[in-house]
């Protein structure tokens, strides 16, 4: 499939796929791969990549049912772009944390020079802080700096860019919460593979 396209794109934690199927129509020389475990929430837009492109169709999206801790063997070394946008659970962890497993294989699916945008909503460390993440470390430019760089260097990629989200995010999540709170915050990290 790759042949026929001039980049590829994996949004890992795909969700309900919606926003892989805006990117590959937006951008139709590129193949959009989305990755999640949850493969349920991932079957209607895998259903409406199917259709003529007339009809809202995207060709070039791909939908895959894994885990990114351990990426099937034809993702490997592929992405152009890696993106990971409002993670929830382990992956939210392990990317805030630095966990090994997570680090390993957002790498092992990228090729080098890669890049890579990890976009998190900072408002879920306020008050009330959901029970799953409590005790977190907050995703600050601190937090970055101290212990974030040094593991994501420590599994091949190097921190370019912490801070603030100044663009708007296009997910049915962003959506979600800009409905319930007036202006959410969202942080951005990108890197690049080494």
């Amino acid at each position: 499939m790759r042949a026929g396209y001039r980049g590829t794109i994996v949004d890992v934690g795909a969700g309900d796929g919606r926003f892989v199927l805006r990117t590959a129509r937006a951008r139709p020389d590129s193949l959009v791969v989305g990755l999640d475990p949850a493969w349920r929430g991932l079957v209607p837009a895998a259903v409406r990549a199917q259709r003529k492109p007339a009809r809202g169709g995207a060709p070039n999206a791909l939908f895959v049912s894994a885990a990114i801790e351990d990426p099937p063997e034809p993702l490997r070394g592929i992405a152009d772009e890696v993106c990971v946008q409002l993670p929830w659970g382990t992956l939210l962890t392990g990317l805030v944390t630095g966990e090994p497993g997570v680090c390993r294989g957002l790498r092992a699916i990228a090729r080098p020079g890669a890049s890579l945008r990890v976009v998190i909503g900072a408002d879920i460390w306020r008050e009330p802080v959901p029970s799953r993440i409590r005790g977190l470390p907050e995703l600050t430019a601190d937090h970055v700096d101290s212990v974030l760089a040094d593991r994501l260097a420590g599994h091949g990629w190097k921190v370019t860019a912490f801070g603030p989200l100044d663009a708007e995010l296009a997910t049915t999540w962003a959506r979600r919460l800009a409905s319930t709170r007036s202006a959410p915050t969202f942080v951005e990290l990108r890197a690049e593979a080494r």
